[in-house]
């Protein structure tokens, strides 16, 4: 069932189906929630998947000024009470779905199964990351995504050839083509002041996979690692023929595990 649902003043597109505990899925920066038709399309068969285009990405409305992944939080919570979502949920996030899902579980740990974080570190973003991303921003406001994406695109998948990669950028290259450009310079800056979640990880009792790419140009695998060997209940899945899009360059072996992680 796909719908728009108005709550706190956002207008969020929802994408549900199959039936059973829920499971989150949450997309990337420049991503929108059809990159997990495939894999919402395994798991759906039996768990109810829920998927949401995030602010200013795909069918949902611009976020508001100000913007911030612990605030969204809230409204991701509210939402799920809206759909009636009362059991505990696994929630899986990618890059930045990985940081609106670390907020959510700071801020409802007691409403959460498990936890699979997708290339997305736990730590807030450090000067380097802050200055790409400023930079991102500065070439958007003169009017430069196209030349932006040409650049980044390409740069999220490991150098190997796959034969599918082309059609992988023609897809990211759709889905970043309906991100705003209020969404976007609104995430940046979300991205920008993110929280350090590490110590928040360590103390949660639910499981939680951590999923690295060997060749992750975005944040590299041994930051990932090294943070991810420092929490108790955490495993960890490296990908030796992955960029930052794992779950499309390894996909078998990412569904595989995801399976296994949520009880499928």
């Amino acid at each position: 069932m796909k719908q728009i649902i108005d709550i706190a003043n956002y207008k969020i597109f929802v994408n549900t189906e199959g039936e059973g505990n829920p499971i989150l899925l949450l997309h990337s920066y420049w991503g929108g929630e059809h990159l997990f038709d495939r894999l919402a399309g395994v798991l759906s068969k039996s768990r109810k998947v829920i998927r949401i285009d995030l602010p200013g990405h795909g069918n949902s409305g611009n976020p508001p000024e100000g913007y911030r992944f612990d605030d969204f939080a809230h409204v991701l919570n509210a939402l799920l009470i809206h759909l009636g979502i009362s059991e505990k949920a696994a929630i899986i996030g990618h890059s930045m779905g990985g940081y609106v899902a670390l907020a959510y579980v700071a801020c409802f740990p007691e409403k959460i199964d498990s936890l699979v974080l997708m290339h997305a570190p736990v730590r807030e973003a450090d000067l380097q990351s802050i200055k790409l991303r400023n930079r991102e921003a500065a070439l958007l406001f003169k009017g430069k995504k196209e030349l932006l994406l040409q650049v980044t695109i390409p740069s999220n998948f490991a150098p190997e050839d796959h034969p599918q990669k082309r059609d992988w950028i023609e897809l990211l290259y759709q889905t970043a083509n309906r991100v705003t450009l209020k969404g976007a310079f609104r995430s940046i800056e979300a991205m920008n002041y993110r929280r350090n979640y590490l110590e928040t990880l360590q103390n949660s009792n639910y499981p939680i996979l951590i999923i690295i790419g060997k060749y992750d140009k975005v944040y590299p695998a041994d930051g990932q690692l090294a943070d991810g060997f420092q929490i108790p209940n955490a495993e960890i899945l490296l990908l030796d023929h992955s960029g930052h899009l794992g779950f499309l360059e390894e996909e078998e072996s990412v569904t595989n595990r995801l399976k296994e992680f949520v009880n499928l």
